[in-house]
């Protein structure tokens, strides 16, 4: 009777796995490289790979890196032409790593495997496009906050750490700004925290229409948020942050036909003679903020 039934189940399992071929195809496996440990954005970080990908902090890479230790271009991954893939490194300062061995010449990458550049860990993965989709939605999650869109605090801390590190080598100045809205328990107390929500979400679209690509900008929590701006001295960034004033003050918020009509507060500090610490920063710019709230609100204060 028991070796009845393990014939039974057995043929039940080759029948159903046929059925599954016929009815689930294969899918086309696709190469791609995810950064798996690393600062600022890189973190979940992917590409997929067609015939080459360089690897590097220069902006022209493929998979740019925000690593001080990841040279320029530093190494990049090839498709041979027997359809499998090779990792070459470019002549970088720190060298390249897969299992804990620095590569010379080609290395014939398999899947799962780790590559090694400074600190950074990049892994190969052979994947479907429902694992690709899958990898975009969790970094889409990770790296972002629900209520404006902007980047979460994870990644803006990190990316400050990186772009303080990189204006010290460079000579470079950096700004800080921190920023609270203005009337926000105004608007909560007359209307609801939805309304309130809602006006929070849309000045942080309003900072990232405004900031773009002179710099990052997060919510540091509640209704108040965060940026710095590379490149920028305390006079600059006192300009930007007036636009961010003025953009929002002149914004036509509003949520079921009814305007609500928020301000913000900035205060400005900047590297290197506000601080050279990145806690030093925040507080320097932290003090102005608080004197632009004891002069009235909505105003730039440095």
């Amino acid at each position: 009777m028991k070796d009845d039934k393990r014939r039974r189940d057995h043929t039940q399992t080759i029948e159903f796995k046929a059925i599954l071929a016929e009815r689930t195809p294969l899918k086309r496996k696709i190469a791609f490289l995810t950064v798996i440990r690393g600062g600022g954005r890189d973190l979940g970080l992917h590409t997929v790979l067609q015939e080459q990908v360089i690897m590097g902090r220069s902006k022209d890479a493929d998979l740019m890196l925000q690593d001080l230790g990841v040279s320029w271009e530093h190494a990049r991954v090839i498709r041979k032409p027997d359809g499998t893939f090779a990792l070459e490194d470019m002549g970088s300062t720190n060298g390249t790593r897969v299992n804990g061995l620095e590569i010379e010449g080609p290395y014939s990458l398999r899947e799962g495997e780790k590559i090694f550049l400074g600190e950074t860990v990049v892994r190969f993965s052979l994947a479907d496009e429902m694992d690709l989709v899958f990898q975009s939605e969790v970094q889409q999650l990770v790296g972002t906050d629900p209520l404006t869109g902007l980047e979460s605090k994870r990644v803006f801390d990190d990316a400050l750490d990186y772009s303080l590190q990189q204006a010290r080598c460079q000579g470079q100045p950096l700004a800080v700004l921190m920023m609270d809205m203005d009337g926000v328990k105004q608007i909560n107390d007359t209307h609801g925290h939805l309304f309130g929500a809602h006006a929070i979400g849309q000045t942080g679209r309003i900072l990232a229409s405004v900031i773009c690509d002179a710099g990052h900008v997060c919510r540091f929590g509640g209704d108040e948020f965060t940026a710095f701006l590379p490149g920028h001295d305390t006079e600059s960034a006192a300009r930007l942050a007036e636009r961010i004033r003025e953009a929002v003050e002149n914004a036509c918020i509003e949520k079921d036909s009814i305007p609500l009509k928020p301000t913000i507060s900035i205060g400005v500090a900047a590297y290197p003679e506000d601080g050279e610490a990145v806690l030093a920063l925040v507080a320097a710019a932290d003090q102005a903020l608080y004197r632009a709230k004891a002069a009235g609100k909505n105003r730039v204060s440095r």
